[in-house]
């Protein structure tokens, strides 16, 4: 994720919008086939500036501005006729947008297939463990027997919703954001959808019938996706936690070198990749809530509210990520104690 979201990351996918748009430009005869050649050639260079648009970015507002010169500064440097039709019809937020949405689609795609396997992990333990009797606990006190798979089929049964809920963003939420200037497409003439359609094929990403310039809708759902997702891991993690108690013992995170011990008291065995989940569980809402609250936008374009965004999404990703990256290694490594689980039921008050 740390590679997804980086500078080098980022400057590729704008890089492939500006390409994307030309060559659908040139599709529809809104410019020349040869200029969209030479827009799409200088789009597959590699060896940009990066530095300089980071440090024009805090002149300019944000990272497109400084780019587009710079690109246009090479389509010049080929054919200078060519230079005018660079970002022809399209805005600033066009480019970020879009960008954005490819980060997160690649995203979701990881953390999809990071869940589905946190999932079969899941599945192939409650199997395990289907008829294996413990105790239930309710209001932290102990209740009636149930089993060990019951508890596993509870966790599967949130996240089962959540990669329902992911591949559901994946198809509704992202995609590819064409407004121009004031957002409602005049700026590309006629043949605006066609070259949104054109540009989404090419860019992997879906498509709608207006720019979302300052409608964050569709970010908001995403984000609150993954609050709930981190949610029910942090679920997962809280109950291995309370499990891992001294006086319950039913199941420890695995063994490692160096893993779960006190600086002062040897014979602990801490939570330890529990206590990650649970964290990351704890800060992901304020997240979602920040960008819930970015949706206030005024007009056709925000100042101030879409910037909020940018390291907000980010950061949700990443945490996200960890969290199911954590989660699958504490399911693999699992040790569960049955003995233990029969002792706290006939010992019971």
């Amino acid at each position: 994720m740390e590679s997804l979201f980086s500078d080098t990351t980022e400057l590729r996918l704008m890089l492939a919008f500006e390409s994307a748009l030309a060559t659908a430009q040139a599709s529809v005869g809104a410019i020349p086939s040869s200029v969209a050649e030479t827009i799409k050639n200088c789009c597959a260079e590699t060896d940009w500036d990066i530095d300089s648009i980071k440090t024009q970015t805090l002149l300019a507002g944000n990272p497109a501005i400084p780019f587009v010169d710079q690109l246009k500064q090479r389509v010049r440097q080929k054919n200078p006729e060519a230079a005018q039709y660079v970002h022809q019809g399209a805005t600033s937020q066009d480019v970020i947008d879009t960008t954005l949405m490819g980060q997160l689609r690649q995203a979701i795609d990881q953390m999809k297939a990071d869940l589905e396997e946190l999932i079969n992990q899941l599945m192939k333990l409650r199997q395990t463990y289907q008829y294996t009797p413990m105790m239930g606990r309710t209001l932290l006190q102990q209740a009636l027997p149930i089993t060990f798979g019951d508890k596993v089929a509870g966790w599967l049964s949130g996240l089962s919703r959540s990669a329902e809920r992911l591949d559901r963003v994946r198809q509704e939420c992202l995609i590819i954001q064409l407004g121009g200037p004031v957002g409602n497409g005049k700026s590309f003439g006629a043949h605006y959808t066609t070259i949104c359609e054109l540009m989404a094929a090419e860019l992997d990403l879906g498509i709608t019938a207006m720019a979302w310039h300052t409608q964050r809708d569709l970010l908001a759902d995403l984000a609150s996706t993954l609050g709930i997702l981190n949610g029910s891991l942090g679920k997962l993690a809280n109950d291995i936690i309370l499990l891992m108690q001294t006086e319950v013992g039913e199941v420890r995170e695995g063994a490692a070198e160096g893993k779960g011990g006190s600086s002062s008291m040897p014979h602990k065995r801490n939570p330890v990749t529990s206590t990650f989940m649970v964290a990351i569980a704890h800060r992901t809402p304020y997240l979602v809530a920040s960008l819930l609250g970015a949706m206030n936008q005024p007009h056709e374009r925000a100042a101030g509210a879409w910037h909020s965004e940018w390291p907000v999404i980010r950061e949700l990703v990443k945490l996200t990520a960890a969290n199911l990256h954590h989660a699958n290694d504490l399911i693999r490594t699992l040790d569960v104690d049955t003995d233990r689980m029969q002792q706290n039921l006939t010992t019971q008050p």
